[in-house]
């Protein structure tokens, strides 16, 4: 749990990392909001956003195993698998960053300056908390912070939280990119690297726990507590660079947008190819997973933004498969495809639910999406 200490330096730090000076309170105060919701509430709900009852401070899991777990069966239907819950994890996310996005804008418009840094102490909070320290076990695939005490009967999540930060880590700064100067990406493109953030401290974290438990691990647990470090600082100073390039000047139509920009809400497990057990593969270029009885890997891409998006979709050992490309929630396009096989796709005002659904009823395999992007 990052201390205040901690969240003043990494609000410092990402905010030099910007380019940006002063802003006093912002560091050494509002950066701190959601953790004094509950004493100062009157001072600080007006800058919090709430869904479903829920602060955004520590937000809802997204459960792996509906991905994996849950199936049925009807003689008409076949195997399918059953919807089990929403990726809330996304959905609250997402929500609260057009909330913050909105809310900032609004203010530096309006000069309000000081406003716009309560708005922005909250939004940093947040990324900064589940980018730091235990909270990276929450949140995107992730569980309670006591997962590791339960699995080792050891009181990591205690020891965790008492690490000191290193004076040598108090002065690091990072080279901030901006993401988008479209507003309306801001907050899938945010989300998307809110879950990467979280996925490298929550290695360092494993890595740190193995240090603890066994006293052997990869790296020195300086090393692992940099990288949390450094990684919550990018995430953050990203963020304020990007807010700042919006404020300055709004671009509705970037000319291109790779699909592994995005975070799906909904991705497969298993299948042919080497897939068994595994999850989806991902680098800048290509997207793989495995061919099974159904999957799916389905995103929330934001509306009216891109003309097209196109595809060379790349079938490999595949059996009697149906594939379905999604669009605003519905089937635009289905077909068959069997063995190997590479077909081109092109979809017209892609948006809203966007992806791709697999039914197999004989064999397993595995299928590629190569150079996956949405133009203008």
């Amino acid at each position: 749990m990052p201390a205040r200490l901690h969240h003043q330096i990494i609000t410092r730090q990402a905010l030099r990392s910007a380019g940006i000076s002063g802003h006093r309170q912002l560091i050494d105060d509002y950066s701190s909001f959601p953790d004094d919701f509950h004493r100062r509430y009157r001072e600080v709900e007006p800058y919090m956003f709430i869904m479903d009852d829920l602060e955004f401070h520590y937000p809802p899991h997204t459960p792996v195993d509906q991905f994996y777990r849950y199936w049925n069966y009807t003689p008409e239907r076949g195997t399918y698998m059953v919807d089990t819950t929403s990726n809330r994890n996304q959905s609250f996310s997402e929500a609260g960053f057009a909330f913050y996005l909105e809310n900032i804008l609004g203010n530096l418009k309006k000069d309000a300056i000081d406003e716009a840094d309560k708005f922005l102490g909250c939004l940093l909070h947040y990324l900064e908390d589940n980018a730091f320290g235990i909270h990276a076990l929450e949140g995107p695939d992730g569980t309670d912070i006591y997962v590791l005490d339960r699995l080792s009967g050891m009181d990591f999540a205690k020891y965790i939280c008492s690490i000191p930060l290193d004076e040598t880590l108090w002065e690091l700064t990072v080279t901030p990119e901006i993401f988008t100067r479209c507003p309306e990406e801001f907050p899938a493109l945010l989300y998307r690297r809110y879950c990467d953030a979280v996925a490298i401290s929550r290695q360092a974290l494993f890595d740190t726990a193995a240090n603890y438990i066994y006293g052997h691990s990869k790296c020195s647990v300086l090393e692992n507590h940099r990288t949390m470090f450094l990684s919550a600082v990018r995430l953050a100073a990203d963020t304020i660079a990007t807010i700042e390039a919006i404020a300055n000047r709004a671009d509705p139509l970037p000319s291109r947008r790779k699909l592994t920009d995005f975070a799906p809400f909904y991705y497969p497990f298993g299948g042919g190819g080497g897939f068994q057990l595994r999850r989806y593969q991902e680098n800048v270029d290509a997207i793989s997973f495995g061919i099974n009885v159904e999957a799916r890997l389905l995103y929330n891409i934001p509306d009216s933004i891109y003309s097209n998006f196109k595809a060379a979709l790349v079938a490999s050992e595949a059996g009697e498969t149906k594939l379905e490309l999604i669009n605003h929630g519905k089937t635009v396009r289905s077909m068959n495809i069997s063995g190997n096989q590479e077909i081109s796709i092109d979809i017209s005002n892609p948006g809203g639910e966007f992806g791709f659904i697999v039914h197999a009823t004989k064999g397993v395999g595995a299928l590629t999406i190569l150079h996956p992007e949405f133009y203008n």
